[in-house]
């Protein structure tokens, strides 16, 4: 499985760190903006492989997404649902250039998309360290004979 980037974007900062914190994967990259304007102001940098779209009313609405740059609009797109939007019309988005769009009422949602979208094959095992300091033999077979 090749290493993915996912972009989240919340103005409220507190609600973005705890959806990265809820996505976060050792096979993903999460970066979080507060608008859709600053993911790609370096696009060279790094490709998004989804992007996570948290609407908020005067801060953060979908009339924003419509300044991104047509080559970026084919990014898969998961608008999150909140109080502020209830409800989006996914045809509408479609119609303006976004082919892969999808919507999620809750951050479980969001990560079952996530997945779906980013990790077809599943996740692989995750890796296993090593304790930083090493266990010497005696004190290995003092605890294996130590009386359960």
């Amino acid at each position: 499985m090749d290493y993915k980037t996912l972009f989240i974007v919340d103005p409220i900062r507190g609600e973005r760190i705890q959806l990265a914190k809820f996505l976060s994967e050792e096979v993903f990259t999460i970066m979080t903006f507060v608008s859709p304007n600053d993911c790609f102001k370096k696009p060279d940098l790094i490709t998004c492989n989804l992007m996570v779209f948290v609407p908020r009313k005067e801060k953060n609405e979908i009339k924003h997404l419509m300044n991104m740059k047509k080559k970026f609009r084919k990014t898969p797109l998961v608008f999150l649902l909140n109080d502020d939007f209830p409800d989006i019309n996914l045809t509408e988005i479609k119609e303006n250039g976004f082919p892969n769009v999808y919507k999620a009422a809750n951050k479980e949602k969001v990560r079952e998309i996530m997945l779906g979208l980013l990790a077809e094959e599943g996740l692989p095992p995750r890796t296993e360290v090593p304790h930083p300091v090493p266990i010497s033999k005696e004190v290995q077979k003092a605890l294996s004979e130590r009386p359960a």
